[in-house]
Parts: structure tokens; C-alpha cells; sequence
């Protein structure tokens, strides 16, 4: 089975049926003013043309307006599967649920086109021993484009310990490691090798730790490879790295 699958019109809608009759989390993306932001939200009602669901709420400390016309990315799971989709949001108000109640919500237009990306892809594979793969960062995001003269964004290195469709963890000298807050973009460079294009990306800050050697860790997570064709192309040749890890800690266990 495809690491990746194009949903036609009679699947979405069985998908999103299901979802919402299993009371399915939803996970909700945004870009606001050059920054990434995480929500969470759950489906509420579908219609033949639209989808209601909770008005977006934001996982960390920030909040954010969710109003009209702002994209939005949305990502839920069913079984082996995440399913993702992105529309911009068509209204938000108040939505009266079947049990009477009124709560805050926004409505999107039901989608014509969903991705279902088998979930495999997002579970953590250790990098192989025998395979340096490095990553080159750079502050505030590939929007920032190449760095010019004079120009002192900070730029680091480290080396990839183990990665998902989801995100990854680098490794990095003491010295090498900048000071970053939790969310802070960075646009990121991963070498998987000398015969391939390497993986470009816009990523975020999600957790630091020191081991007992005193090497430093940071976790990052993806953001925006749901938003664009390109995007998603970049998703999929992540995952089918991802699996390829997965394939050879399974034989080297085996």
C-alpha cells in the first residue's frame, strides 16, 4: 500500500463521517505574522457542503484570532492512518450541538481533496549507525532566504539522531547550541546523503535536554508540509526515509 494516498470524494466523506461519530481529535495548524501555531479542535457537525468543528484553541500559551479566510491545516487519525486536508475558514461563530448547548465554532468547506498518510510515517526511527545524516539550521525560517553580508542570523549544525513525518531530534556540541524559545521557526537542511537533494523545511522548537555526557538534544517539529503541493511531496520522501530506518532496526533486532 502507497506511504501516501490521494482520498477520492466518497472516501473523504465516509473518513470525516467516521471521525466525527468517533469523536476524533483534530489537529489544527497556522501560520500568523511568519509564526507556527499548533491547535487543537474536534469535529462537530458535517453538512453536504461544509464542516463545522470547535473553534480552534492553541496548545501553547499564545492565542491567536481564528477569523475569516485564515488557512488552516487539519490532521486526524483513523486507525493506521492520519488524514490531512487545509481549507481557509469560512465563518466562525457560535454552533447550537444536538444536546443544546451553544459552543464556539468555525466552519470550513467540506473538502474536495484529503491525503491519508499511513501512520507508520510518524513513529520516531532511530538513524542507522552507519548513517551521518546532518542538519543545518538557520533562525527565523527559510522565509529569511540566503543569508547576505552582514548579515548575523544565527546559523548552527548537528547531527540527526532520529526522526518522523512529525519532526526530529538533533544532536549538537555545547557550544554549538543557541539559545531558542519554545515555538521559535527555524528553517533546516537535512543531508540524507551525497546522492540525493536534501530535505528543505521549516520546522519548530519543541523541547531541549542534556544527556550525561553533557551533549545537547532539540526536538523540532514539522509545520507547513500539509499547506502546499510541495509540501506534501517533501512529507512523503520523509516518510518513506522514516520506514526505510524502521526496515533496518527491525532486521538488525531481528
Amino acid at each position: 500500500m502507497a506511504l501516501m494516498q490521494e482520498l477520492n470524494r466518497g472516501q473523504i466523506r465516509q473518513s470525516l463521517d467516521e471521525a466525527l461519530e468517533r469523536g476524533t481529535p483534530v489537529n489544527v495548524t497556522c501560520c500568523v505574522d511568519e509564526r507556527w501555531y499548533s491547535l487543537r479542535s474536534g469535529f462537530l457537525a458535517l453538512t453536504p457542503d461544509a464542516v463545522w468543528l470547535e473553534r480552534p484553541v492553541c496548545r501553547d500559551a499564545d492565542s491567536i484570532e481564528i477569523g475569516h479566510g485564515l488557512d488552516l491545516g487539519f490532521t486526524f487519525k483513523l486507525r493506521h492512518h492520519k488524514h490531512i486536508f487545509n481549507l481557509p475558514v469560512e465563518a466562525s461563530s457560535q454552533y447550537a450541538t444536538a444536546a443544546g448547548q451553544d459552543v464556539e465554532a468555525i466552519r470550513v468547506a467540506l473538502p474536495r481533496r484529503m491525503q491519508r498518510v499511513q501512520r507508520r510515517a510518524y513513529l520516531r526511527a532511530e538513524v542507522p549507525r552507519n548513517r551521518s545524516i546532518l542538519a543545518t539550521f538557520r533562525l527565523g525560517g527559510p522565509a529569511n532566504g540566503d543569508p547576505q553580508p552582514g548579515d548575523h542570523t544565527p546559523t548552527w549544525e548537528g547531527w540527526v539522531t532520529n526522526i518522523s513525518a512529525g519532526g526530529f531530534q538533533v544532536r549538537l556540541a555545547r557550544h554549538g547550541a543557541p539559545e531558542m524559545d519554545l515555538g521559535d521557526p527555524v528553517g533546516v537542511s537535512i543531508a540524507v546523503g551525497q546522492e540525493f537533494n536534501p530535505i528543505q523545511a521549516t520546522a519548530q522548537f519543541r523541547q531541549v535536554h542534556t544527556d550525561d555526557r553533557g551533549v545537547i538534544h532539540h526536538g523540532f517539529q514539522f509545520v507547513g508540509l500539509n499547506e502546499t503541493v510541495r509540501g506534501r511531496k517533501t512529507l512523503q520522501r520523509i516518510g518513506q526515509i522514516v520506514c526505510d530506518f524502521q526496515r533496518f532496526g527491525k532486521r538488525r533486532t531481528a
